[in-house]
This record gives C-alpha cells, sequence and structure tokens, in this order.
C-alpha cells in the first residue's frame, strides 16, 4: 500500500538524488530509485533514519543502469512497474508471551535469492521460546497486512 503523501524526494548534496517509495504499514521497508553521476540504481532497503543515508546505501540493488539515457528510462519505468508487485514476505518473530515483535523482516525473492530487508531487530540472550508470523503483502496491494506498523514518516520528512 503506497501513499502518496509518504513518498518524497531527498539527496546527497547535488550529486545524488534518491527517490523513496515507502510501503504504508512495513515501518520503512521502501523501494529507493537514487541517480547519481555514475548511474542509476533501484533497490530496496528499510529506510526509518535518514540522519545518514547508511540504510539506503546497505539495501539491496536489484538493478543498476550505467547512466541515464531514453532507453534506461523507460526499462526504469517498467521495472518500477514490476516491483509495485512484487511479493514481500512480512514476517515477525515473538518471544515468549510477549505481544510486541522483537524481530521484523521484509523477505523478497529476487533472481532465485532471499533478499531480507530488516526492519526492526532487538538483541536478546534469555532463552525464550519464539513464535513467527508471517505474511503476504506488495506496494501495491489493496489491503493492508494484519500486523501494520506505521512508517515512520514525519521523522523522515523531517531529515529529507
Amino acid at each position: 500500500m503506497i501513499d502518496p503523501t509518504d513518498t518524497f524526494i531527498t539527496g546527497e548534496g547535488v550529486e545524488v538524488c534518491i527517490l523513496v517509495i515507502p510501503h504504508h504499514w512495513l515501518g520503512g521497508v521502501s523501494l529507493v530509485v537514487r541517480s547519481f553521476q555514475l548511474g542509476v540504481d533501484l533497490l530496496w532497503a528499510a529506510v526509518t533514519d535518514l540522519s545518514y543515508h547508511d540504510q539506503i546505501d546497505l539495501g539491496h540493488v536489484i538493478c543498476r543502469w550505467p547512466a541515464a539515457t531514453v532507453s534506461h528510462l523507460n526499462e526504469l519505468q517498467a521495472r518500477l512497474t514490476e516491483e509495485l508487485s512484487r511479493q514481500i514476505e512480512w514476517r515477525q518473530t515473538y518471544w515468549g508471551r510477549s505481544a510486541t515483535p522483537q524481530h521484523i523482516t521484509a523477505v523478497l525473492d529476487h533472481s532465485g535469492k532471499r533478499l531480507k530487508v530488516e526492519v526492526l531487530h532487538t538483541l536478546n540472550l534469555w532463552p525464550f521460546s519464539m513464535r513467527h508470523l508471517v505474511e503476504q503483502t506488495s506496494l501495491d496491494a489493496d489491503r493492508p497486512p494484519a500486523f501494520q506498523l506505521p512508517v515512520p514518516i514525519k521523522k523522515l520528512l523531517e531529515q529529507a
């Protein structure tokens, strides 16, 4: 689910332009277009804090074009359409009887690999039993997942 008010553009100086398209209910799981002098990247990342752009830099690049030409922009448009409907496995891990997940991950299948986008990870050294809940969604899904973690859009827009 994409909320147009959650989509924003940021950058790194004048050299890098970044378009962030977050899923409204997946806590920052985003499709990102990064344009810079050497080319254009399309990637998935968990964008929850823009005080520095490490979260974007650590994202999973799914397509890269060496330079922005008309044909590359047409390819980018086609890939964006494809990625909007890509299935996202939304996993939550709970320890013990806790009602709050301690680990949240979005998993995407891409070219035979399972890409993991970590949204939340809490270290726990206690030997509690674990429960896993898994849902399927996508950026263009009609309905939100049962477990909803709103994107921290106010914080992101202040930092953009």
